[in-house]
């Protein structure tokens, strides 16, 4: 289900129509603490809405929104919760490495996913769901682990495997590393090595062109 409150927030309203013609057949509905919810099984197999954020990096710095993040995990004890975080702006990328350090010292911090445009929000979703549904448990919402789930995502596409991530978290320092040995030819070379080609061009993409996509998309 989607909240349709989502029809008052101007920089969310676009997704709406790609939301109801989507493959997943969301429903519009009235949802108190988040944008979007649906059903997953835990594992211990018991049903539980798994509940999603929408933010832009605005919306997420605003005390309004971070008292809106900070109530959501309360609720939900940090458990089957996400943020998917909008890159918008010039300079999303860095301001975005520097967010995720203030998120991982942030007692409320839950996953959080990046997205470089409104359209790829279904996508999203659908990814998120099969996500969850491939390993019977929410995305991880201990400092470590919400700071690799963050990583997966930080492609033009499918995210990358828990293996992929190993490798990097494994060969860089941290995301202000990674991010800056993508902009070199080097670093670029060396990610697509370990990656693969198409793999590791798509994180290349998403890091270089994070701000142009926004811009020329959204």
């Amino acid at each position: 289900m989607f909240s349709s409150s989502l029809r008052k927030r101007k920089e969310w309203a676009a997704v709406i129509p790609s939301l109801n013609t989507s493959s997943s057949a969301w429903r519009e509905s009235t949802l108190e603490t988040c944008d979007i919810t649906f059903p997953i099984t835990a594992s211990n197999t018991t049903p539980v809405d798994f509940k999603v954020i929408l933010s832009s990096f605005s919306e997420l710095q605003s005390e309004q929104g971070k008292a809106r993040v900070e109530k959501l995990f309360l609720m939900e004890g940090g458990e089957h919760v996400a943020v998917v975080l909008l890159l918008d702006g010039e300079n999303s990328i860095l301001s975005f490495s520097n967010l995720q350090a203030e998120w991982l010292c942030w007692d409320y911090a839950m996953p959080m996913i990046p997205i470089t445009t409104i359209k790829a929000v279904p996508g999203c979703l659908e990814w998120l769901q099969r996500d969850c549904d491939s390993k019977q448990s929410p995305l991880d919402a201990d400092i470590g682990m919400v700071n690799r789930d963050l990583l997966r995502w930080c492609v033009s596409g499918k995210p990358l495997s828990k293996d992929q991530v190993n490798i990097l978290t494994g060969i860089t320092s941290g995301f202000k590393d990674l991010a800056d040995h993508s902009i070199l030819p080097s670093g670029q070379a060396a990610i697509r090595e370990y990656l693969g080609d198409e793999d590791g061009g798509r994180l290349v993409s998403f890091l270089t062109n994070g701000s142009s996509d926004i811009q020329g998309k959204s």
